[in-house]
């Protein structure tokens, strides 16, 4: 017997079993060949693969192709029978007209296709197609029935498995997963496999099927019949045009010096030279050339791009203007994008404005249509949603799940967590049943694929029709996609390119075009931002509130205790932060700031000189490794084995190999092993120092606007509505750099936020309520001579007017807004009156005398319009005479640093960042501010279980704790937290 028909968790919550799960038990069972027949899909087959090579079972590759109560299962048996699934599969999601007894308009020259529906088998046996019919379930007189129309139309009756768990413990499992799937309660639930749908053992199949024994013999000659292994396209690259490969190279070439020469003079220097002539045969050899030329001419209309990646070290995408960091000045390692003895594929990554890389994909589907589609993404159950998910489909109400997900630390929440320690967490957080079952069950479910969607950015184009590579469909939002994610495409060989959005391209664009519109006109060419000491003195102390990928609180602190503002180092702190190893980072800080250090061995000196002998990038092994002997394609394999991206079972050899070059290089046993020690401890979360040079270019160009610009760059860092902060927090960001925020008005504001000299005017996009329907209206209509024009002209909801209102956009249309907004309130209602009863209210009343708004109530009404205010900042409203006498501001805090001394401070609470001590306690470092500055604040695990509920209000809190300082940069370690009200 061979299971022929078995189904993984690919199949999107119709079966429960993990592939290797699948294959170590038919190892067990002893079972020689497993078929994996998902539905509907191929999203498992490189992972099947990889079990069946791991447990030593032979594969047999299919899928079940399902149109309603129909069903098909569709075994390869070679090449042509893959390519045909692959389209078949293609036309079940694309066509809608696609029904399974015309499969004779189909190619299935090389498949099986299997059946345990009587009229289908006999429809498809008409059409020629190679059939067998498929008997499932013990045998009763329905499947006597199918086995007697199988000997009359001389097709062979196969005994199935029909396996949806791994073993019989998983039922319970499968069951949950259907009900959450059909969205029913689990009593109601009756679309699932049967309790014996599991691999059995080859005994239990004989016994099933003991009066028609031939089936069991037909599965084993099916099995010999499907000899496929799995596709060997090798690396598939997307085709240049009609080019050949020849061409291909001769055309980059040109192209590449070309691009050379703009960008380092004529004549070349001799080391552009040389790299370019080097990086041009790697390129050739492998094959590479039409990849960069139509990597070239995506990027090639659009504006303002970022290349990043590991092909930012080539000095070939940078002449073709695919990227834009100098490889040669910032000494980036070309062998970790390509080398010649890379077997696995690289991608090119490339950043666009978020709001233009829709409009650049949209063209590569339509340039290459048929041959492009995305790489797709498998949705996984997490913690959470598979704990609510398993709450809601037992019966419990969704007020009680929340009530109850929020106690628990589902951050912790692992997959395949036992029973024993669901049970522990229930116990410890006084659970009473069912919450117990709940967790157990939950844990089955974590990491689980549930649905498809669209991985961020990857796109595969290729020379044939795609579909002849990989089963294409279609996204919720009608993109295609292939029906692998990015690491099945590597192993498959399809070389991807990912295209990305970044919001912070759009931030640089939006300031250069409001620069523009103010009389400000920058020669992009000639901007050099790493080189201006002004924009390295903002780096250097942290000011960096909106500037792309070092703003953040962590960034800004390291910034601020490096105290280092040029290039170089940015570029070594964009790459060490990622890791977040505080020991590391506090270590390179000693260094940095002259602490003494000795270099494990002259080899590593000459490789981590810069960073001071500390690894810091993902090539940090492979380069060191290269010093001692390997080859690169050598030591980027071993970079990806102690990464863990490949089997760590290999990493034996590897030591030996390094041990070897290591003694025929003098190196001593003690020295070998530290430096052997320091490799393996890399955990390899960082960038390759390519990626971070290119992240740290943007940085700089939104700095150095951010310090000649602000006005201009903080419009535009709002009205992109990205970025790490709230926008209550930019706009105090904006205040502290001398900003005048000038309310928004119907008559002067735009939908975006508008930015000149020392004046920020708020954009009409921030007034909550405010549709965009509406603010297209007011700046179609624009100018308005008073209150009841604007109102006949947009006519706006009596929500949005309302904010309009109180937001202070109404306030130039009426001089007694000055003192009463009460008197547009009035305005509005006699207008909505007017329009309920035209004949009434035909001459408008005049405007009664109101009192004056109370200060504070106005106040009130601008920030729940705004969600902050544009002329103080929340905490100027609050009676400091009621705070202690000793609380101080924010700008005060530093001259405490180090006295030990409690001192009290008010700050509104800004964001946090819960992490994990090395007990496995919880802790929070949480960023408050006030008038004067911003204070990075720590909660250590005793204060944060005392006071973590204060920090979810959002409310201004009185801190109480000690002033510690650590390079230069300061942080309040808090001990007492206090809400507090104005």
């Amino acid at each position: 017997m061979i299971p022929l028909t078995v189904r993984s968790h690919y199949s999107l919550m119709r079966a429960a079993g993990g592939v290797r799960d699948l294959c170590q038990r038919a190892r067990r069972l002893g079972y020689p060949a497993l078929g994996l027949t998902d539905t509907d899909n191929l999203h498992g087959l490189w992972p099947f693969l990889e079990a069946c090579r791991r447990e030593g079972i032979t594969p047999i590759i299919g899928a079940e192709l399902r149109c309603g109560r129909q069903r098909v299962f569709c075994l390869v048996r070679d090449n042509d029978g893959y390519r045909n699934l692959c389209r078949l599969l293609t036309a079940r999601h694309l066509e809608q007209d696609f029904a399974l007894p015309r499969l004779e308009e189909r190619n299935c020259r090389g498949l099986i296709l299997l059946t345990d529906q009587g009229p289908l088998l006999r429809i498809l046996h008409g059409q020629g197609v190679t059939v067998a019919a498929g008997l499932v379930g013990r045998p009763d007189s329905r499947s006597a029935g199918l086995r007697t129309l199988a000997r009359y139309l001389g097709v062979p009756a196969v005994a199935l498995a029909d396996v949806f768990f791994t073993a019989p413990e998983h039922y319970a499992l499968h069951r949950l997963q259907r009900a959450m799937a059909c969205r029913l309660p689990l009593s109601r639930l009756r679309d699932c496999g049967r309790a014996d749908s599991f691999l059995a053992p080859v005994a239990a199949y004989r016994q099933r099927f003991a009066v028609w024994p031939e089936t069991i013999t037909n599965t084993h000659r099916i099995a010999e019949q499907c000899t496929f292994r799995g596709p060997g396209f090798g690396i598939v690259l997307p085709p240049y045009r009609d080019l050949s490969p020849v061409q291909a190279d001769a055309l980059l070439r040109r192209d590449a010096l070309e691009g050379a020469r703009q960008r380092y003079g004529d004549p070349l220097p001799p080391q552009v030279c040389h790299r370019m002539e080097h990086e041009l045969k790697v390129i050739a050899a492998r094959g590479f050339s039409s990849y960069f030329l139509v990597v070239r001419d995506i990027v090639r209309p659009v504006s303002r791009t970022c290349g990043r990646g590991s092909a930012a070290a080539s000095l070939v995408a940078y002449c073709l203007r695919i990227t834009n960091v100098c490889p040669l000045r910032h000494n980036l390692y070309f062998e970790r994008f390509l080398n010649p003895g890379r077997t696995d594929p690289p991608d090119i990554d490339i950043d666009f404005a978020w709001d233009e890389r829709d409009r650049v994909l949209a063209g590569v589907m339509a340039e290459y249509s048929g041959h492009a589609a995305m790489v797709c993404s498998l949705v996984r159950l997490q913690p959470r949603m598979a704990v609510r998910e398993t709450a809601r489909v037992l019966g419990l109400a969704d007020a009680e799940i929340s009530r109850i997900i929020r106690k628990l630390p589902l951050s912790r929440f692992r997959s395949r967590l036992t029973a024993t320690g669901a049970d522990d967490i229930a116990r410890r957080h006084g659970l009473a049943d069912p919450w117990p079952r709940i967790l157990r069950l939950a844990a089955g479910l974590v990491r689980m694929p549930r649905h498809v969607s669209v991985h961020p950015g990857g796109v595969v184009i290729t020379p044939e029709p795609l579909s002849s590579y990989v089963p294409l469909q279609r996204s919720a939002g009608g993109m295609p996609l292939i029906q692998w994610d990015k690491d099945s495409a590597e192993a498959a060989g399809l070389v991807k390119i990912d295209l990305l959005g970044n919001r912070s391209l759009g931030v640089i664009r939006d300031t250069l075009a409001q620069m523009r519109e103010n009389g400000v006109e920058l020669d992009g060419r000639s901007w050099s931002p790493q080189d201006d000491p002004r924009t390295r003195r903002t780096v250097a102390a942290g000011r960096t509130m909106g500037c792309f990928y070092i703003e953040s609180p962590a960034m800004r602190l390291l910034q601020k205790k490096a105290g280092r503002g040029d290039f170089e180092h940015l570029v070594i702190h964009s790459s060490i932060i990622r890791p977040a190893a505080n020991d590391l980072i506090r270590e390179y800080l000693r260094r940095l700031h002259s602490g003494r250090w000795q270099p494990l061995h002259p080899l590593v000196e000459e490789v981590l000189a810069e960073t001071l002998g500390i690894m810091v990038y993902q090539e940090d092994v492979a380069r060191l490794a290269v010093r001692f002997g390997f080859s690169h394609a050598e030591a980027d394999r071993l970079r990806k084995i102690m990464a863990g991206k490949t089997q760590r079972a290999k990493l034996a050899d590897y030591r030996q190999r390094f041990t070897a070059l290591a003694r025929a290089r003098g190196v001593d046993r003690e020295t070998m092993e530290s430096i052997w020690e320091m490799m393996l401890s890399f955990e390899g979360y960082s960038f390759c120092k390519a990626h971070s040079a290119s992240y740290a270019m943007v940085s700089f160009q939104a700095a150095w606007l951010k310090t000649w610009y602000p006005a201009e760059f903080m419009a535009a860092v709002l009205s992109n509505q990205g970025g790490y902060y709230s926008t209550f927090a930019y706009v105090s960001e904006a205040r502290r750099l001398g900003l005048r925020i000038l309310p928004p008005d119907v008559n002067r504001a735009r939908v975006a936020w508008q930015g000149e000299q020392d004046r920020l005017r708020v954009g009409l996009m921030a007034v909550r309520h405010l549709e965009q329907d509406t603010m297209v209206r007011i700046m179609e209509e624009v100018p308005f001579a008073s209150v009841r024009d604007f109102l006949d002209r947009v006519r706006p909801r009596e929500r949005e007017a309302r904010s309009l209102i109180l937001a202070g956009g109404l306030d130039s249309l009426d001089a007694a807004a000055a003192t009463s907004r009460g008197v547009l309130v009035w305005q509005l209602r006699t207008w909505q009156a007017a329009r309920r009863t035209p004949r009434l209210l035909a001459v408008p009343p005049s405007t009664p005398r109101l009192p004056p708004d109370d200060r504070l109530q106005r106040l009130r009404n601008e920030y729940q319009a705004l969600g902050f205010l544009c002329r103080t900042h929340p905490l100027a409203l609050f009676d400091r005479r009621r705070l202690p006498a000793d609380t101080l501001r924010a700008a005060d805090l530093p001259a405490h640093a180090g006295t030990g001394r409690q001192v009290r401070f008010l700050g509104w609470p800004i964001c946090g960042k819960v992490v994990g001590t090395k007990k496995g306690e919880e802790m929070e470092f949480f960023t408050f501010e006030d008038e004067t500055d911003q204070v990075e604040c720590t909660f250590f695990p005793d204060s944060y279980r005392r006071f973590r509920h204060l920090l979810l209000d959002g409310r201004p809190l009185l801190l109480t704790g000690t002033v510690e300082e650590e390079f230069g940069a300061s942080t309040l370690c808090v001990q007492e937290a206090q809400a507090v009200s104005p």
